[in-house]
């Protein structure tokens, strides 16, 4: 992948622990390269990764970023899986 500018890898976490899928996200998201992965992982919906605007959910074939699915302003220390599972992100 050095010589790549786009990455995209679909469901990469299928098979893994949690704590493995964001440790391989630590390591693709420092890559000189623009990443885009697929997950159902929530445990992978922290500001330790990504800021909540490059966080994607799809839900019935719109794409919109996280930050666009809440009233809530999202900030730094905020529990992002926490938010999502509490049902705060308007998604059905």
């Amino acid at each position: 992948m050095e010589k790549a500018s786009f990455v995209f890898i679909d469901e990469f976490d299928a098979f893994y622990h949690f704590r493995l899928a964001f440790e391989v996200c630590k390591r693709l998201f420092n890559l000189d390269c623009q990443v885009f992965t697929s997950s159902h992982h929530t445990y992978l919906m922290t500001n330790d990764l990504l800021r909540p605007d490059s966080n994607f959910i799809l839900n019935n074939n719109i794409i919109k970023p996280l930050s666009d699915c809440t009233e809530k302003e999202l900030r730094f220390g905020h529990n992002i899986e926490k938010i999502y599972r509490a049902g705060a992100f308007n998604v059905e």
